[in-house]
C-alpha cells in the first residue's frame, strides 16, 4: 500500500488494522435501495463478525447537464437529483474491486456513476471481553433503538449455502 503513514505493526488493546478500499458511489435516492441489496448479495461486506456492512449518506444531491453521447442526448438545463452515496470497504483485491465495478454498473441507475477509490486502514475489533460494560449497546436501556431494526437480507450468491 503506497501510504505515508505505516500502521502494519502497530499494536493496539482493543483492534487490529487493516489495509483495505474504501468504495464512495453517488446514486440517485431512488436508486439506493437495489444498490445497497446488489452490493449486500454479491460483495462480502464483511466488518469482523458482521457482514452487509455499508454507511449510506443522505440529504444531498446531484447537478449535471447531459452532453451528445449520453443516453438523454444534449439538454440545454442543469439538472438537479435528491442523491445519497453509498460508502463501503473491500479487501484490497483487484479481482474484488472489479466485481464491485460491475455490480455497481449493473445496478446502478447513473450511466455515468461517480464512484471515488481510497486506500484507507480500517480497524477491527479484537472482542475483548468487556460484555459487562454499560456503555455497550447491549447493556443500555436504548439497545434496540441502537441495534437496529430489521431489514431484508439477500442471501450471498457466492455462499456455499
Amino acid at each position: 500500500m503506497n501510504s505515508t503513514i505505516q500502521l502494519d505493526n502497530l499494536e493496539l488493546k482493543s483492534a487490529r488494522l487493516e489495509a483495505e478500499l474504501r468504495i464512495t458511489v453517488q446514486c440517485p435516492s431512488g436508486g439506493v435501495p437495489a444498490l445497497i441489496d446488489a452490493l449486500g448479495e454479491y460483495l462480502p461486506l464483511v466488518q469482523g463478525t458482521y457482514d452487509h456492512c455499508l454507511y449510506v449518506r443522505q440529504n444531498g444531491y446531484q447537478r449535471f447537464r447531459a452532453l451528445e453521447g449520453s443516453h438523454a442526448g444534449p439538454e440545454n438545463t442543469i439538472q438537479t437529483t435528491d442523491a445519497n452515496e453509498i460508502v463501503f470497504t473491500i479487501p484490497f483485491d483487484h479481482d474484488l474491486l472489479a466485481k464491485a465495478f460491475d455490480v455497481i454498473f449493473t445496478y446502478g441507475v447513473n450511466e455515468e456513476p461517480t464512484i471515488h477509490i481510497e486506500q484507507i486502514w480500517g480497524s477491527r475489533s479484537k472482542y475483548l471481553d468487556d460484555k459487562d460494560n454499560p456503555n455497550r449497546y447491549w447493556n443500555r436501556p436504548d439497545a434496540d433503538e441502537l441495534h437496529g431494526s430489521p431489514g431484508p437480507v439477500s442471501p450471498n450468491k457466492d455462499s456455499d449455502d
